[in-house]
């Protein structure tokens, strides 16, 4: 019993000089609450910079995540602003080349490389077929020049032999001076070359200058840009035969 009320005596001494230390001894006081105090402000200014570190990086990946978002946006309004400006100019060439020939050319539109007539050959398909006037035989040219001849029709298309097909031989001449201007037959290859022919003419031909049909044969209406002579019977087409849009099919006089 004398240890039981000795220990409650202890403590309640304790308790009063703890209490009596601040009124008393204020600056002991301060001096013990320190480490508490700085222990706590420690601990505090920890948890809150991770609580602002994890707010702040997650504002951070949802404005990364914003801004990608608005960049993938851009590029894909980038693109399609490239590609309409890109249809207008091939538009634009087109209407300029149906205004500058005529009636007499039917204009048409590319759907496909190949067909039932292709076999591995240079053939190309069209939208347009006897419905609007186009025949078998039929000179095609692009703006840039001569295309090929129309090598089957159905009601609404028509395949086209480009000029680089070996069933395509066309009468040209390399544009020079006189009359002694080199003239040949175009043959094409299997690889999509385009070679002219059973030459003829005095005069040579300068790299670079312009192949035109001679019209001789009467097919070919004379003055259509075939190609670029190259040299050694080579010719590179006007046309880009393997990718052209928009044709030019002529009517049957």
């Amino acid at each position: 019993m004398k240890k039981g009320r000795s220990a409650t005596v202890a403590v309640i001494a304790s308790a009063a000089v703890l209490a009596a230390v601040p009124v008393f001894f204020p600056d002991v006081a301060v001096e013990l609450a320190y480490p508490v105090e700085r222990a706590w402000r420690t601990a505090s200014r920890a948890v809150s910079v991770r609580v602002a570190g994890a707010v702040r990086g997650a504002e951070s990946r949802a404005e990364n995540a914003r801004l990608r978002r608005e960049l993938a946006a851009l590029a894909v309004e980038r693109d399609e602003i490239m590609r309409l400006e890109a249809e207008n100019a091939r538009l634009r060439r087109a209407l300029g080349y149906v205004e500058r020939a005529g009636a007499q050319w039917i204009a048409a539109g590319r759907m496909s490389s190949g067909g039932a007539a292709a076999a591995g050959r240079p053939i190309l398909r069209v939208d347009k077929g006897s419905l609007a006037g186009v025949e078998e035989g039929a000179v095609v040219v692009a703006a840039e020049g001569l295309v090929g001849v129309v090598a089957s029709v159905t009601p609404h298309t028509a395949e086209i032999a480009t000029v680089a097909d070996r069933s395509v031989h066309v009468a040209c001449e390399v544009e020079g001076e006189g009359e002694g201007r080199l003239r040949g037959i175009t043959f094409g290859g299997d690889d999509g070359a385009i070679e002219l022919r059973h030459l003829s003419g005095a005069n040579g031909a300068p790299p670079r200058a312009r192949v035109v049909t001679s019209g001789a044969g009467g097919v070919f209406p004379r003055g259509i840009a075939v190609g670029v002579w190259l040299g050694d019977g080579m010719v590179q087409p006007s046309a880009a035969l393997s990718s052209v849009e928009d044709v030019f099919i002529r009517r049957a006089q």
